[in-house]
């Protein structure tokens, strides 16, 4: 199989006039000795070594070429989209955890505290003093944050736990 392939990539390589390759085919163990793993093909690896001008277009049915100039392609974010401050929980049958992370648009999230976990230690009181070591947080949001994990805590409170019991 490999000696084959090696056949292969060599007519492959002489097949660009171009460039004068020099190639030589020596017998080595194979580089994958699992029967579920497949190697990777050298064709593949030779073929992206070629110079630009020795590739050629090739055309495929089907697909319509007449444009054949890239279009830049760029994420589009919305303006009026700013970076906010998010409540995250982890509900579990014993604690239930909470935690912020800041949600950048285009760029995802980022971590602002570890998860408090509540009854094991006052988590809302842990996530204030966060909240408040955060001087960029206005009072609004942070009054809006702590809202939501007292609502999260009373009902994580109400089902026992259990997010199924309603």
């Amino acid at each position: 199989m490999m000696s084959s392939m090696a056949l292969s990539s060599a007519s492959l390589c002489s097949s660009f006039v171009s460039q004068h390759p020099k190639l030589s085919v020596t017998a080595s163990p194979p580089l994958f000795t699992s029967q579920t793993a497949k190697p990777i093909s050298v064709k593949r690896k030779i073929a992206t070594l070629a110079a630009p001008e020795a590739l050629t277009a090739e055309t495929v049915p089907g697909i319509d070429t007449s444009d054949s100039t890239p279009q830049p392609t760029s994420k589009v974010v919305k303006p009026d989209e700013k970076s906010r401050v998010v409540l995250k929980f982890v509900w579990m049958e014993k604690n239930i955890g909470l935690g912020l992370d800041q949600h950048v648009p285009g760029h995802g999230t980022i971590p602002l505290s570890p998860y408090f976990f509540w009854p094991r230690k006052d988590a809302w009181e842990e996530l204030k003093s966060t909240l408040e070591a955060k001087p960029w947080i206005s009072q609004k949001k942070m009054i809006i944050l702590l809202n939501q994990a007292t609502d999260i805590i009373n009902l994580w409170q109400q089902s026992g736990g259990n997010l199924t019991s309603q």
